[in-house]
């Protein structure tokens, strides 16, 4: 067989069932359509069972969400719908391989929106870590897989291949290089990917960088057979982490450029005698901490409990891998714990001052590290107002 031939003919079909779409007259109708014709394609076992098609949005982990998704690719085996209906659904990103904007032409205009699509949902991608239990308590830990973002389109806006590389350079040009699209398809026409080294097609998220240009190749009526290589080959490459539904339910917060999650982000700050405001730490705040910790090393969880009261919980065990973590102690004033304040208090010299201890410490997680922080004041805290 001809696979070759048998993808032509397939593409024709698209194209034929795409145009009867245009005769809708309702736009959003003629949409779904749209949609609904490589949502079949796709569907109709081409890619493997685990991974499922979708429409809708995307929350993340930092009270973030998506905007309007034409197709969801979502690990259908592990992966859960917070809102399931027919024609729309809702996933947590952890179950997320990556989407694809439908356009119609793909004049600049419809070129940009869907770029700006796909920026926003990869601006969302969880980072860190993903660990795996192997079983005999042996773990593995590798990084988590970053999502992909595809644009296909059924036709060209008056416009060519070469166009679309133009505008695409210029918009990337102020755009991260993880915020890119992997991939572009115009059916009938081409595709335009990433190079990199010579000879080298950089189609993954984690291969995509600010050394990478984009490149088109006019494949003509093999552009369907390549994009759909490109979507497989993306879906297998990637083996997603756990959906951690607990970090939906107390999502983290993005404070300018950092994501923060933990018991004292957010607080209620009361001055000069008025009711309580929600507030919430500062960047500047976030950033000194990060600073500040950058130049030292962690130390364990358990060894920073003794230095605050003395002693660990009664029935901790101090090889328990909660009390052997490894985290960053932030205490650059070198506040002192409850042991050294009963020292001091004895010794009978000057009275430490009981107003700023160790006592009273927030545990964060910025940018997925663990932090143990002393020290803050109102003055670290913004009210929601003045944001």
């Amino acid at each position: 067989m001809n696979t070759k031939n048998l993808f032509q003919k397939i593409g024709e079909k698209m194209r034929v069932d795409f145009e009867a779409a245009a005769e809708i007259e309702h736009n959003g109708s003629r949409g779904t359509v749209r949609e609904n014709i490589l949502k079949k394609f796709l569907s109709e076992g081409r890619l493997p069972p685990k991974y499922g098609l979708g429409a809708g949005e995307i929350v993340g982990r930092a009270r973030d969400t998506s905007r309007q998704c034409d197709l969801i690719v979502y690990d259908k085996f592990n992966g859960v719908a917070l809102i399931y209906d027919e024609s729309t659904q809702v996933y947590p990103i952890d179950c997320v391989y990556g989407i694809i904007e439908v356009k119609s032409a793909l004049s600049k205009a419809e070129f940009i929106d869907a770029l700006e699509k796909v920026k926003h949902f990869k601006a969302m991608a969880p980072r860190g870590n993903v660990s795996q239990s192997l079983g005999s308590a042996w773990v593995m830990t590798r990084e988590r897989p970053k999502p992909f973002g595809v644009v296909f389109a059924y036709s060209l806006g008056k416009n060519s291949l070469d166009s679309l590389i133009e505008n695409l350079s210029e918009w990337e040009s102020n755009t991260p290089p993880s915020l890119w699209p992997n991939y572009v398809c115009v059916l009938g026409q081409g595709v335009i990917y990433h190079s990199g080294q010579p000879f080298e097609d950089c189609l993954h998220s984690d291969q995509i960088t600010s050394a990478c240009y984009p490149s088109s190749m006019p494949y003509g009526p093999d552009s369907l057979f390549k994009f759909y290589c490109a979507v497989h080959d993306m879906c297998t490459h990637m083996q997603l982490g756990p959906v951690e539904l607990l970090r939906y339910f107390d999502p983290a917060i993005q404070i300018g450029k950092y994501v923060v999650y933990g018991r004292g982000v957010e607080v209620e700050i009361t001055k000069d005698g008025g009711d309580p405001r929600p507030a919430r730490l500062k960047e500047s705040t976030v950033a000194k901490i990060v600073e500040w910790c950058a130049g030292r090393e962690k130390i364990s969880y358990g060894d920073i409990l003794l230095k605050r009261i003395g002693s660990l919980p009664v029935g901790m065990d101090e090889n328990s891998p909660t009390m052997k973590r490894k985290v960053f102690f932030y205490n650059p004033d070198n506040l002192k714990g409850l042991s050294e304040l009963r020292d001091a208090l004895q010794s009978g010299g000057e009275p430490p001052d009981l107003g700023r201890t160790l006592i009273h410490t927030f545990d964060l997680i910025i940018d997925e590290e663990c932090y143990v922080v002393a020290g803050l004041s109102h003055e670290d805290f913004e009210s929601e107002e003045s944001k």
